[in-house]
């Protein structure tokens, strides 16, 4: 399987759930917790996106901050591509708190050969994305698009693609930085730059669609909360994951002033 690092985008304010989400309790752990074992499964390291790298310090984390505080999103994947050593990052937002492993290794499928990698570039590119619907095919990439590798795999749930759920290559860098000091904050905008393949979820083996659903949860209010508690005993949980002794080292946290 190839290489990857885990990236979990917690910058967020959870002003819609009246206090910081991703240290609600699910199971005994907190949800950055149990997302992070999650991505433990797949991914030789985990970096959690933080406007503060002292918020999460109690749990042993590795975190980086925002290297453009406050612009959403955008800025939480590039903060968390910036800081990885390997070429593909996965990433989760810390309100996806019913990610499986099993999902992980889906996105991931799509880059383990380099033959499948070139083979997207040489298929018709996919349309703008409009609204957040999925897209379809449309008009051939140029010469020049063509001979470009694959930089995002993104998948499509009931009509409706989840970036924050997703698999990103460093070549998508400088788009990202880009569309950030431009003012160009919108996801769809950023992909729209990039040559992404699509996948609607069901369609891709080792992942059912109820595991996608589940998968692209947003716990976002307090009743998402209580629902997610309520689901969490459907579901068979994760394993506890050992703390990694790089978790602790002050040398491997993000710095804030970068």
């Amino acid at each position: 399987m190839v290489e990857v690092t885990g990236i979990i985008v917690a910058g967020g304010r959870s002003s819609r759930m009246g206090q910081d989400k991703a240290l609600l309790q699910l199971g005994g752990v907190t949800v950055l917790e149990r997302i992070a074992a999650v991505l433990e499964q797949v991914a030789g390291r985990v970096i959690a996106v933080t406007r503060d790298t002292e918020q999460y310090r109690g749990l042993g984390l590795e975190t980086t901050a925002d290297l453009y505080p406050g612009l959403g999103p955008l800025s939480g994947i590039h903060a968390g591509l910036s800081a990885s050593n390997t070429e593909w990052g996965i990433v989760v937002a810390c309100d996806m708190p019913l990610v499986q492993p099993e999902i992980l290794r889906a996105l991931l499928s799509h880059v383990t050969n380099e033959a499948a990698v070139q083979e997207t570039a040489r298929k018709p590119r996919k349309q703008q994305v409009q609204g957040g619907q999925a897209p379809l095919v449309g008009d051939y990439l140029s010469p020049q698009l063509m001979e470009s590798a694959l930089q995002a795999v993104i998948p499509s749930v009931d009509g409706r693609i989840h970036p924050l759920l997703g698999l990103y290559h460093r070549s998508a860098l400088p788009s990202a930085e880009q569309c950030l000091r431009s003012g160009r904050l919108r996801l769809i905008d950023w992909l729209n730059s990039l040559n992404v393949r699509y996948e609607r979820a069901g369609e891709w083996p080792g992942a059912s669609l109820d595991m996608w659903k589940q998968a692209v949860f947003n716990m976002n209010y307090p009743q998402d909360y209580q629902l997610t508690v309520k689901q969490l005993e459907g579901i068979q949980d994760v394993p506890a994951m050992p703390k990694k002794e790089n978790r602790g080292n002050p040398e491997n946290r993000g710095n804030p002033e970068r």
